[in-house]
């Protein structure tokens, strides 16, 4: 048995873990344009490097999960930390790389590396913490994917203040160095146990009802809705990351490296801000896609003005009106963000699916990999996109698209509230 006392220490460090992790994932929007532009890229060439790990762990997160308990889930998770510090520690080596297309590169191939690791770490300590402190599968869900989220909004400001002090390489070593350590910290800590144990000898409540599948929810427009919800919201995400530095720097605004700092931690913390309390009211309300709905037309407002659009015409990118919009994007980010998972839960459990451990890893499964495909989609996407066209261009592509997104959930929450009272008259008569 495991001693309560290592037990939380244990949940100390995976809490510390995930939110560097987050960093790891996030720390260079706000200041490698510049070492790339150095090096003589362009937005097309590096705005890959921002997505591409997101396209490692997409791919290899569902094989991880396959795999994990052949491989040995405490070797998996350990070889993954230790790579995600070293593959760090060899990214910040990066400012010594001379060549456009050999920087590139590299960064190409580290990314990639540290998105297979990140896959490596989250398909296997969650299946870790769920054996160990059964009963509590969806709050460690939800805690480890917070945590992850902090890190991943913080990584931009930490790593601007960072590269600020030192250069490009110190925000590297530094998280990089605290990784490995965490990860030589969970190599002593970390038990072996055997993934699956729990599920096997669990009992459900009502076993006529069916277990929910992948192909239940990519065949109901209900159940998927929330994670193109999800994979939206991390396009327009990926977009901001990649791409505003550069906005901020090169536009009328003439921002600096400093009032760039100040953008994405307002953003940051607005997000930080809104996720705790629209997860409370989500677990308490009937339709958290209420949230979705505000959160996407929140977005809408913020690509309308970051810009801003040409329909503005005695409107131009400014400092304030920049630092103004990030609080926008920021609450717009957290309401759609934690809203989404909230929507396909209740959701599942109203088309009579099972309200247990297999339900929230199907979910929890399907949100992650819209979370990394949107990651990888956005920022590649925008780099081409801005590289054509310019940034306030691109930025009406996206107010477009939320404008359409709320559109969609505003229209399936008026069928859910016709099916509502179709029902209740129903109920009613008989």
């Amino acid at each position: 048995m495991t001693s309560k006392l290592r037990l939380t220490v244990l949940v100390i460090t995976v809490a510390l873990a995930y939110t560097f992790w987050g960093l790891l994932l996030s720390l260079q929007p706000a200041f490698y344009p510049i070492e790339a532009e150095s090096k003589g890229a362009t937005p097309s060439q590096y705005g890959l490097v921002f997505g591409i790990v997101s396209l490692a762990a997409f791919i290899f997160s569902p094989i991880f999960a396959h795999f994990g308990s052949k491989i040995g889930p405490k070797l998996l998770y350990n070889v993954g930390g230790f790579v995600q510090g070293l593959a760090a520690f060899a990214f910040g080596s990066l400012e010594f790389v001379n060549g456009t297309w050999t920087f590139i590169g590299l960064s190409y191939v580290l990314r990639f590396i540290d998105g297979v690791a990140n896959a490596a770490c989250s398909a296997t300590i969650v299946s870790i913490l769920m054996t160990l402190i059964p009963g509590h599968e969806s709050s460690i869900t939800a805690w480890t994917e917070m945590f992850l989220g902090f890190g991943y909004m913080f990584g931009p400001v930490l790593g601007s203040l960072l590269f600020e002090v030192g250069g490009f390489a110190l925000p590297y070593y530094v998280v990089g160095g605290i990784v490995l350590v965490l990860a030589f910290a969970l190599l002593l800590i970390v038990p072996n146990v055997k993934p699956g144990s729990l599920a096997k000898g669990q009992e459900t409540k009502d076993d006529t009802k069916p277990s929910l599948t992948i192909k239940n929810v990519v065949t109901s427009f209900r159940l998927s809705l929330p994670f193109l919800d999800n994979f939206i919201i991390y396009c327009g995400n990926g977009m901001v990351d990649s791409m505003l530095q550069p906005h901020m720097r090169k536009s009328a605004a003439q921002a600096t490296q400093f009032q760039v700092s100040m953008a994405f931690l307002l953003m940051a913390a607005f997000y930080m801000l809104s996720t705790p309390v629209v997860g409370y009211a989500c677990d308490r309300i009937k339709s958290p896609i209420l949230f979705s709905i505000a959160g996407n037309i929140f977005m809408f407002v913020a690509f309308l003005f970051v810009g801003p659009a040409p329909f503005f015409p005695s409107l131009s990118a400014s400092v304030p009106l920049l630092l103004g919009i990030m609080p926008i994007f920021g609450l717009g980010y957290g309401f759609v963000l934690v809203s989404t998972f909230s929507r396909a839960y209740k959701e599942s459990v109203q088309q009579g699916y099972r309200d247990d451990v297999n339900t929230y890893m199907v979910l929890t499964g399907l949100w992650t990999a819209s979370f990394h495909l949107g990651s990888f989609v956005g920022p590649t996407v925008a780099g081409f996109i801005v590289d054509a066209i310019g940034f306030p261009q691109t930025s009406q592509i996206s107010m477009a698209v939320f404008l359409l997104m709320a559109i969609v959930d505003c229209i399936q929450y008026y069928c859910q509230g016709r099916k509502s009272k179709s029902r209740s008259q129903y109920e009613n008569l008989t």
